[in-house]
């Protein structure tokens, strides 16, 4: 909370609108009208389709405290905030670009109180987050998320208990009010996914992160960024753009690899970071490298899970490689070299393992003997994403079915990929896939996701995901353009029917990957979202 006296001086304005000042102290800051509650202090700058103060009469209705505003209220407005006594109106010139000190400041720099691990990527940034959290938890540290799957304190039940979020990353504002409420909860960690549009608009300006990491960068959000190599520019700036105090980079990433040769020839002050940790899963029989700190190796994969070695080089204090004190008394060289089990699907979920290992391992306080093996404990009970590679419970009569969000050409490459492993050979079963693409999003992509699903899959049904205000069928008219050949592809709008139809022609030895929409339990048409869900339309068929 803050004085608006406080908040006069830094900003170093003067009264501006308004009258009578009858609040003297502000609890909180907000962009949203919707969350604006007695008292608070209201943002108003211009959003994708408003301004804030296009909201003014339901806002003074509110009673803020004070609102601020990048642009000088019509004669209108100045009329309504007149006849509003309590409520002060500030113009700030600049505001957009000053909110993530002003909000950093007014909540006493939260991010300093916490170690925030800032993650971004392609693919993974779910996945590594709660993974990253099972194991912080399992380790005794209260945690919370920030990202697809909600806000709030991390719990085994994450998924239900977290709350809903419109964007990956929230804005900036809201990002510092969280990061103030996990302190406030005796919060020791965050996780918090950091998508490349909140890298171009700000939303993390004023974070200063102990660990940021890489999964993997591919292509997503052409619609937004225009190329390839502006979206890879702007997944860069976190660990460019940002001090932290650890960078884990995936080595095995043409992004990382990149950013591993520019920072490595920097000074620890050039580069804003004390350590640079690498990591990469090598699909072979032996590690192809000794020089990363972590890496996965020999994988087997079975119908429960996936078996790898674990090996790589530690580093002690100050950036030195040497042996530390989770590994054994007594084993030659500072090598760890551990064989481990996951109760995952997936090859490249072994590598969104070895980077959450990573972030934990690369911070010195948690290198214990103890820690390691309760690490190795808690890697063979880890909990799937929900929405992620997540399988349903079927009778023995039924495909196995999988729902996962894979939406891009390169996750869902991944994912058949994946779940192609994980089928028998002596039982001959066939690879479903069920998707479509989302309206309103990048339209170059459709025909790759179509390309993708025919050279992997056995059998292809296309049907709609979120439309928003896309006619369905130009959508997958759009989709239909990749295949070579479209005769084959099974075609049906209604995304209920879609799967009813694959699940009754899928035999017991086939599995099935419904993709797309994974843990959301909606789908937006026409600026509606309908509940939907593609675990619980399975399941209605199983009654």
């Amino acid at each position: 909370m803050k004085m608006i006296a406080q908040i006069q001086t830094f900003l170093g304005l003067e009264l501006q609108g308004g009258g009578r000042k009858f609040y003297n102290s502000v609890p909180n800051l907000t962009i949203d009208s919707r969350q604006l509650q007695m008292g608070d202090c209201f943002i108003a700058l211009q959003g994708e389709q408003a301004h804030g103060l296009d909201f003014l009469i339901s806002v003074l209705e509110k009673q803020p405290a004070l609102i601020l505003t990048d642009t000088v209220p019509t004669a209108t407005q100045q009329l309504l905030l007149s006849e509003c006594s309590s409520t002060v109106c500030w113009v700030v010139e600049g505001l957009a670009a000053r909110l993530g000190a002003f909000a950093d400041w007014f909540y006493e720099q939260p991010s300093q109180r916490l170690k925030v691990v800032g993650i971004t990527g392609t693919n993974g940034k779910t996945s590594t987050a709660f993974y990253t959290a099972q194991l912080l938890d399992g380790l005794g540290y209260k945690t919370a998320l920030i990202g697809t799957l909600g806000n709030g304190l991390f719990t085994q039940e994450a998924i239900h208990t977290l709350s809903e979020t419109r964007n990956t990353t929230p804005d900036v504002v809201s990002v510092h009010r969280l990061l103030a409420e996990f302190a406030a909860q005796g919060v020791t960690w965050v996780m918090m996914e950091v998508s490349s549009h909140a890298l171009e608009l700000g939303r993390v300006s004023g974070v200063v992160f102990d660990t940021v990491a890489l999964t993997q960068v591919t292509r997503d959000h052409m619609d937004f960024h225009g190329t390839i190599d502006a979206y890879h520019q702007a997944k860069k700036k976190l660990f460019t753009d940002y001090p932290a105090r650890i960078k884990v980079l995936n080595a095995k990433d043409s992004v990382g690899q990149a950013l591993i040769a520019m920072l490595s020839s920097l000074s620890a002050e050039e580069s804003h970071t004390a350590r640079i940790w690498t990591y990469s899963v090598e699909e072979g029989e032996q590690k192809t490298t000794s020089s990363h700190h972590l890496s996965a190796h020999s994988l087997t994969l079975t119908p429960h899970g996936i078996q790898f070695q674990l090996s790589g080089l530690a580093i002690r204090e100050g950036g030195v490689q040497g042996e530390l004190s989770l590994l054994k008394k007594g084993c030659s060289g500072a090598e760890i070299n551990e064989r481990v089990f996951i109760p995952l699907l997936g090859v490249f979920n072994v590598e969104n393992i070895v980077c959450a290992l990573s972030i934990v391992l690369s911070d010195e306080s948690l290198h214990t003997q103890r820690n390691w093996q309760t690490l190795i404990g808690i890697l063979s009970r880890l909990q799937a994403v929900s929405g992620r590679m997540q399988p349903i419970a079927l009778p023995a009569s039924f495909p196995t079915v999988m729902v996962d969000f894979a939406h891009t050409p390169d996750a869902l490459e991944q994912v058949l990929k994946a779940v192609k492993q994980h089928i028998s050979d002596t039982t001959k079963g066939r690879l479903w896939v069920l998707f479509g693409c989302g309206g309103e999003r990048d339209q170059g992509k459709r025909p790759l996701m179509a390309q993708v699903a025919e050279r992997t899959a056995d059998e292809i049904m296309v049907t709609s995901d979120n439309p928003r205000f896309e006619p369905p069928e130009e959508i997958v008219a759009q989709i239909i353009k990749g295949f070579r050949q479209p005769d084959l592809v099974a075609i049906v709008l209604d995304r209920t029917e879609a799967i009813q139809r694959v699940l009754g022609l899928a035999c017991p030895e086939d599995m099935v990957l419904i993709a797309g929409k994974g843990h959301e339990n909606y789908q937006e048409i026409k600026g509606i979202k309908v509940p939907f869900q593609d675990e619980q339309v399975v399941l209605g068929v199983n009654k």
